[in-house]
């Protein structure tokens, strides 16, 4: 339950950065890095959970444990013009070129872990 809890405040706390009055208008990507445990399962359902409640369109992808599908989804929100991208990284390096294409798009990228 606590654990659950750690979750849901990390959820809340990325959420406000969208807590205008617009974020019915909002559109935002997450990439996980899939559902291996139960952790990325609740991150992604209170991810989930969270946008329906402030009315932000989620586009949801997941990567399956792959870098490769991480950048083609970032790729894809980016093409999109989504208002902002979540991410978990599968792992910490080979992100900047596509990073670099979010910044020149002026999409913030949020990153997220445990």
């Amino acid at each position: 339950m606590k654990f659950v809890k750690a979750l849901s405040c990390a959820t809340v706390l990325a959420g406000c950065v969208f807590s205008s009055a617009s974020a019915a208008d909002m559109t935002v990507g997450f990439s996980q890095i899939g559902s291996e445990s139960g952790w990325r399962a609740a991150e992604t359902t209170v991810t989930k959970q969270e946008a329906e409640k402030r009315g932000i369109d989620l586009k949801f992808a997941d990567a399956q444990q792959k870098q490769e599908n991480q950048i083609k989804a970032l790729r894809s929100f980016i093409a999109q013009g989504v208002d902002a991208i979540f991410v978990a990284p599968v792992v910490a390096t080979g992100w900047d070129e596509v990073l670099g294409e979010a910044k020149d798009a002026n999409i913030p990228v949020i990153l997220l872990d445990r």
